[in-house]
């Protein structure tokens, strides 16, 4: 395959990769904080790690696909550091996050069935 169209079908060198977080927050949490700490999620865990997320969930599980702002694929490190930061929050009851996979062509199982972190399950 040449090189111009495994750019286009962003294979090969060309592949972005992503991962899944999912999380469950303590039962009893008022809407008002667990809202607090969707925002608290996205601007100290996603954002200030130059990443972005996708998803939804309702009350305390969610589940979101984390990709890099912008081209290119989240790395190792931001993502130990999405781990970190929800081992820090008490709000947390358990989180997982999945092996990394392709963005663009989907994960050959579903994103979280083999858990690469997995934390207070």
């Amino acid at each position: 395959m040449r090189k111009r169209l495994r750019k286009k079908l962003r294979r090969v060198e060309f592949t972005e990769l992503v991962f899944g977080v999912r999380y469950t927050l303590v039962a009893g949490l008022p809407a008002t904080a667990a809202d607090d700490f969707l925002d608290r999620f996205l601007l100290q865990a996603v954002e200030a790690n130059n990443l972005r997320c996708g998803g939804g969930g309702q009350g305390v599980a969610w589940d979101f696909v984390v990709t890099l702002a912008g081209r290119g694929s989240p790395s190792e490190a931001q993502r130990l550091s999405l781990a970190t930061w929800l081992g820090a929050q008490p709000e947390v009851l358990s989180y997982t996050l999945g092996e990394f996979f392709d963005g663009w062509h989907g994960p050959e199982e579903a994103p979280f069935s083999a858990p690469a972190i997995q934390v207070r399950a």
